[in-house]
C-alpha cells in the first residue's frame, strides 16, 4: 500500500488530525523533501539546541516541522508558493503581535489542508 495514492488521501487526514504535526515528517520523507546541506542535516545543531536546555530544542523542532511542511506543500503544488515559500513572510508573522500571529496561524491552517486537498487530487502520485 503507497500511502501517495490518491485513494489514500483519507488515511492522511486521519495521521494528520491524530498525529499532532508528526505527520509531515513522514509526508516529508515519502516526498523527499530533506536536503542533505540543510541546518537539520547537521547532528551537532542539535545537540546545541538540546545542551542549551529544552527551549532551543523545541523551537529547532517547531521550525523543522514547518520547513518539511512548506516544501511538501511547494512539491505538491499548493496554491501560493510565492508567499509560503519566503522566509521573511514566517518571520514578519512572528514578530508583528496579534495580526501577525493570526496570519500565522491562519498561513498554517491554509497549509495544512491544501496539503491534504492536493493529496486528493492526486498530486503525489508522481512522486510514487
Amino acid at each position: 500500500m503507497n500511502l501517495l495514492k490518491r485513494e489514500n488521501w483519507w488515511i492522511w487526514l486521519l495521521i494528520t488530525l491524530t498525529s499532532g504535526g508528526s505527520s509531515v515528517i513522514v509526508l516529508g520523507a515519502l516526498l523527499d523533501c530533506f536536503d542533505s546541506n540543510a541546518w537539520y542535516a547537521n547532528w551537532k545543531n542539535w545537540l546545541l539546541g538540546f545542551l542549551c536546555f529544552i527551549f532551543p530544542f523545541t523551537i529547532m523542532i517547531a521550525v523543522f516541522n514547518i520547513e518539511l511542511l512548506v516544501q511538501s506543500a511547494a512539491k505538491l503544488e499548493v496554491p501560493g508558493k510565492e508567499i509560503y515559500l519566503s522566509p521573511y513572510i514566517w518571520i514578519l508573522c512572528l514578530i508583528i503581535p496579534i495580526i501577525g500571529w493570526i496570519m500565522f496561524i491562519v498561513m498554517m491552517l491554509y497549509l495544512e489542508i491544501w496539503v491534504i486537498v492536493s493529496l486528493y487530487k492526486g498530486n503525489a502520485e508522481k512522486y510514487i
